[in-house]
């Protein structure tokens, strides 16, 4: 239990010490409470005990019961006004520590590798993500209202009952000990249980995202997917870990049902046997069988939510994964950035004696050697398997080579933050991926705070402005879920003008123009090319009518080059 709140702790702690002062009087606002809602219960025990000892209709009796009345009705105030300002405070305070969260992880998933990304499901890495936002708020809302307020409220009763008997208070501290006992002995199961529901739940919602995701194929390839032998396998394993889960429960309430027994037949029978021998008033039999019953409720659900509690902290752990290794990967993230940041003006590439291998069983690049001046615009061919993409992925740190160094500016570019690095590049991938949102919205993506201007600019130079004033909403035109509401061609050129307007000094386009006539590539890589003088590019493409554009071309076969020269040597 100890390093499980320990991991979650650490990530969380940094989020909580801007709200420090706020957090305390939050947790001063129950102590107000329950003191509140135990003595109430105590003032009507002295009532009891004045109606039965005098006659009613006595002027200082009457006056005496006033007062408590008045002292009740203060209390009972009190009680009413300190929950609601504690609710008021948490409505003032977590939405703020949550958006924090929120922001957080999502620039931690950021960071995260490539392949880490590339290898779930879009709907786990989802779950995950608001998990670790929900399963936090949920644990702290746990303890701010139900076992905190309800420790107070036993150590309060428990004072008051040790003035009427030690031996009952001694009873009724054994019983509230092992009630919370029972919950701890079965925290770990409770937390494993979870951890494996939040996983199986995590993959399933992945693998029905997966298919949402592909309106299209499900379209296309119409069948009952409930049907199909991977889901029925992870409704099954859904199953099963929902019933793990929710048998250690069932034997933890079981525990807690004959301890919940014991203390109700020993009061029960303390205060018939201490009323036959007049050791406890009437008043005080209301307030203990009262107090009893109250606390016991109260402990009941208390250990219910401690299960709940040990539940959402496993779902935490599972939910951290999210963003576990990031500083692994992430060499230099955090420190000595300032130190490490170098100039992009321009940017010399140098691949030195490279080896990369996606498995053991088949090396791509051996040795590799390739330089890139400043300013040139390269182009790649080869067949497909080639490396040529692999090529760009390691530029981009999506992997990191087995050995040999990269470098930028004659400097290892494993030294630069993955921020400072990536501000090299403008990439455009060979499969093009829209968010779902306006065109506007989808170039203006490639850079923080782009005017409209810098936009409408960037459009014109991938020539997007040949076919957004056809559409029906112009730039405000929603392109859907990936950009499936547009054609291919016209997906690629926003992406590309996305990239455009970036402007880093090297771009990265993979396959960037495959979606378009001859004559339309053609004309845009011309305007690139043009309005790009200084910047790198890096073309990769199997045509010979792109190729043709670019200073020099270089073929690759099984992860070695073959050609380095003029393209229309090459292409000759």
């Amino acid at each position: 239990m100890i390093n499980s709140l320990t991991d979650v702790w650490k990530f969380f702690n940094p989020f909580l010490k801007p709200y420090k002062l706020k957090l305390i009087v939050l947790l001063m606002f129950p102590i107000i409470w329950c003191l509140a809602e135990t003595t109430a219960p105590y003032l009507i025990k002295i009532m009891i005990d004045d109606l039965a000892l005098e006659a009613p209709n006595q002027i200082e009796t009457k006056k005496s019961l006033l007062a408590l009345v008045f002292f009740y009705a203060f209390l009972i105030l009190i009680l009413e006004l300190s929950i609601r300002a504690c609710n008021y405070l948490w409505i003032k305070t977590f939405p703020k520590i949550r958006a924090d969260i929120q922001s957080k992880i999502l620039t931690l998933t950021q960071m995260q590798s490539f392949h880490f990304i590339y290898n779930q499901f879009a709907g786990d890495l989802i779950n995950k993500y608001r998990n670790l936002s929900d399963s936090f708020e949920k644990t702290f809302k746990i303890l701010l209202y139900g076992f905190y307020p309800t420790m107070l409220s036993f150590f309060f009763a428990l004072v008051f009952i040790s003035r009427i008997s030690h031996f009952f208070s001694i009873v009724f501290f054994l019983w509230f000990v092992s009630m919370n006992l029972v919950t701890c002995l079965f925290f770990k199961k409770s937390i494993i249980a979870a951890k494996e529901q939040a996983c199986v739940q995590n993959n399933l919602m992945g693998y029905i995202g997966n298919f949402i995701c592909n309106a299209i194929t499900m379209i296309a390839f119409p069948r009952a997917l409930s049907e199909e032998v991977e889901f029925r396998r992870l409704v099954q394993d859904s199953i099963a870990s929902t019933e793990k889960m929710e048998f250690v429960t069932f034997k933890a309430d079981v525990w807690r049902s004959v301890f919940s027994w014991i203390l109700l037949v020993s009061m029960i029978g303390f205060l018939s046997f201490g009323w036959q021998k007049d050791w406890i008033t009437l008043g005080d039999f209301s307030f203990i069988g009262a107090v009893c019953f109250y606390v016991r409720r109260s402990v009941w659900m208390t250990s219910l939510q401690l299960s709940e509690f040990f539940k959402e902290l496993g779902i935490m752990q599972d939910a951290l994964l999210l963003v576990a290794d990031v500083k692994l990967h992430d060499q230099g993230f955090c420190a000595q950035i300032e130190k490490n940041k170098t100039s992009i003006l321009k940017s010399a590439i140098s691949f030195n004696h490279i080896s990369f291998s996606y498995n053991k069983n088949k090396i791509l690049f051996n040795s590799l050697n390739l330089k890139i001046p400043a300013g040139q615009k390269l182009g790649i061919a080869g067949s497909s398997g080639a490396g040529k993409t692999s090529l760009i992925h390691l530029l981009l740190r999506f992997y990191d080579p087995n050995q040999g160094i990269i470098t930028i500016n004659e400097q290892d570019y494993q030294t630069l933050s993955l921020e400072n690095l990536r501000d090299h590049f403008s990439y455009v991938p060979q499969n093009v991926s829209l968010l779902h949102c306006s065109i506007f919205d989808n170039i203006a993506f490639g850079k923080f705070d782009a005017s409209k201007e810098e936009v409408f600019e960037a459009a014109h130079a991938c020539l997007c402005d040949e076919f957004i004033p056809l559409l029906e909403n112009g730039y405000d035109t929603i392109v859907g879920e990936s950009g499936y509401k547009i054609s291919g061609g016209q997906r690629q050129r926003i992406a590309l003008a996305r990239a455009y307007l970036k402007k880093a000094p090297i771009f990265l386009l993979d396959e960037a123009l495959s979606g378009l006539d001859p004559d339309l590539e053609e004309r845009l890589l011309e305007q690139l090319c043009r309005n790009l003088k200084s910047h790198t590019i890096i073309l990769i493409s199997h045509r010979a009518s792109a190729l043709i554009k670019m200073e020099r071309v270089i073929k690759l076969e099984n992860g070695q080059i073959i050609t380095d020269d003029f393209p229309h040597k090459i292409i000759e």
